[in-house]
């Protein structure tokens, strides 16, 4: 192998010249279907017949034949916290615990076993859904399983819960006000209760957490690329980081250790002054698409409210078991328009946290607003999630303004039993639309939020299908489901267009990238009930092999 040099200088090792040959669904409208692909420099050279592709790279190249199942592009999420995944698994696991009780017994233990940490800190993928109680723990209940150190358990980026010493060294009492945006919950003598929901109220105990070591986040990100290739990944789009975690990801990209490719969103801070937050983003000397393939500046990202599962995401209506309580609005709307107006001015993309109609009405009307002083449609601001009930005027809307969505199948998976206790099995049949984007031609992206939900594209592939939910053994919303081919464009070709590469990957044609992935079976020619049991022979990045089963 030779060493080659990425665009701003990050050493790589290119691989040989190689011919892949199989049945290959390049994604490609002008040739969907293809025998085998040449590849040098890290980039697909030829794309034809076994016979011309061979021709065309002459003698000296290794072949690479994958004669059973399919060859795909290289799958992107667009909407995947890699970083955090990878840190959740070096904390308290709490993602199989049944009841309380066991989620009381893993924050006990962790405790034992580590008795140099100041804090006891989870990880956030786990679900009060999947707990008998269908609940929280209590402040009390917390005090008692550790009773001498702060305890922090975070979930799904709305909502942590936390014992007294941690609300005690966040200065949080019966006296403290919700801040703007926020929940401090309380018990019935309104004492805090220990949950706090949404950034601006658990990032005040948040805040206060001993950031993780250097090292150990360098080794969290090397080891959970390992496990992202195992399932096809070669890219994500990464949502809401901070300076110190892109410098994580600089430090890989520069000792060539990037492998999943990587747009970063850098985290719009609404919990502190408007202005100080404008000021900060104009000093950057950089804008959206800075960087090159390996690690690329995407869009700042901001919240604009809550989540389903928690009751917080911003409704047109009341929720039916909270009479007069519509949800959480968590970033004002003088802050977001100026937020907007400052984004479309200066140059910076914008992906807009919106999970309820509500929200999903009032960014799409900004955007609009803002539009006619400063067009938006070459920026390609992204609505993330939009899945509770986004209407016809918001799809032909966001049409027009070229604003496109990064939807997330797996969450629809994940939390339909919970949201149909609480709406119906009907309407939440409608939520997490696919269809009704992809038909009026917006750009969709599929991702899965991980660790919110599990990050295995074809897992994400799967439900869009089939729009299946074993918990519940229905198909919820079958008008909404999409092709084999639709939902491998989300994972490709439209995670792609999220990450501003959309002329470099997500499509196996000359000159494109050479990422690809090996599966065992052909996803168009099997029942799709058994779309998620496929498995990933071998992923490539840059021709490279990146895993291999």
């Amino acid at each position: 192998m030779t060493e080659g040099r990425s665009l701003l200088g990050s050493p790589r090792m290119t691989p040989p010249p190689s011919v892949v040959s199989g049945r290959i669904l390049t994604m490609n409208p002008a040739m969907p279907v293809a025998q085998a692909m040449g590849i040098a420099h890290g980039r697909i050279q030829c794309v034809g017949t076994l016979e011309e592709v061979r021709q065309a790279m002459g003698g000296a190249v290794q072949h690479l034949d994958y004669g059973q199942g399919v060859i795909v592009p290289g799958f992107i999420d667009s909407h995947n916290h890699m970083l955090w995944t990878g840190i959740q698994q070096q904390r308290v696991d709490l993602s199989g615990c049944r009841n309380i009780a066991e989620l009381l017994r893993a924050v006990r233990e962790y405790r034992q076993a580590h008795p140099e940490q100041e804090w006891v800190v989870s990880g956030e993928g786990w679900h009060i859904e999947k707990l008998e109680e269908k609940r929280y723990p209590t402040r009390r209940e917390l005090d008692e399983a550790v009773p001498d150190r702060p305890v922090y358990l975070p979930r799904v980026g709305h909502v942590a819960c936390v014992n007294s010493v941690a609300l005690k060294l966040a200065g949080i009492g019966p006296d403290t006000p919700d801040p703007t945006g926020g929940k401090i919950c309380r018990d019935a003598q309104g004492e805090p209760d220990g949950l706090l929901i949404e950034l601006p109220a658990f990032n005040q105990v948040g805040r206060l957490v001993p950031p993780a070591s250097r090292q150990m986040r360098c080794d969290a990100l090397r080891e959970i690329q390992k496990k992202y290739h195992a399932t096809g990944i070669t890219g994500v789009v990464e949502p809401g980081l901070q300076a110190d975690d892109m410098s994580i990801y600089q430090e890989l990209w520069r000792q060539g250790e990037l492998t999943v490719r990587t747009v970063a969103m850098p985290q719009a801070q609404i919990d502190q002054d408007p202005d100080v937050l404008m000021n900060s983003l104009a000093s950057w000397p950089v804008r959206t698409g800075f960087g090159d393939e390996r690690f690329k500046l995407g869009a700042i990202k901001v919240y604009l409210d809550g989540g389903a599962s928690l009751n917080t995401a911003l409704m047109r209506e009341p929720y039916p078991d909270e009479r007069c309580q519509c949800g959480i609005q968590v970033t004002h709307t003088d802050v977001f328009h100026r937020l907007v107006e400052f984004c479309a001015r200066t140059g910076w993309s914008i992906g807009v946290h919106a999970v309820g109609g509500k929200a999903i009405d009032l960014a799409l009307e900004i955007f609009n607003e803002v539009h006619q002083r400063h067009p938006i449609d070459a920026l390609r601001f992204s609505l993330i999630h939009a899945y509770l009930w986004p209407s016809q005027r918001n799809i032909e809307m966001a049409k027009r303004l070229k604003v496109a969505v990064a939807t997330q199948a797996p969450m629809q998976y994940q939390f339909a039993p919970l949201l149909s206790r609480r709406f119906g099995l009907s309407l939440v049949g409608q939520a997490t639309p696919l269809k009704a984007w992809l038909d009026a031609g917006i750009p969709v992206g599929g991702g899965s939020d991980s660790p919110i939900a599990h990050y295995a594209p074809l897992q994400g592939i799967w439900h869009a299908v089939t729009r299946y939910v074993d918990d519940l053994d229905a198909v919820l919303g079958s008008e909404e489901a999409v092709t084999v081919e639709q939902a491998l464009g989300m994972y490709t070709h439209g995670s792609a267009w999220l990450a501003f590469s959309d002329q470099q990957r997500g499509v196996l044609r000359p000159g494109y990238l050479a990422d690809w992935v090996a599966l065992d079976e052909d996803l168009t020619a099997i029942d799709p009930m058994r779309l998620r049991d496929v498995k990933v022979r071998t992923t490539a990045v840059g021709g490279e092999v990146v895993y291999q089963a």
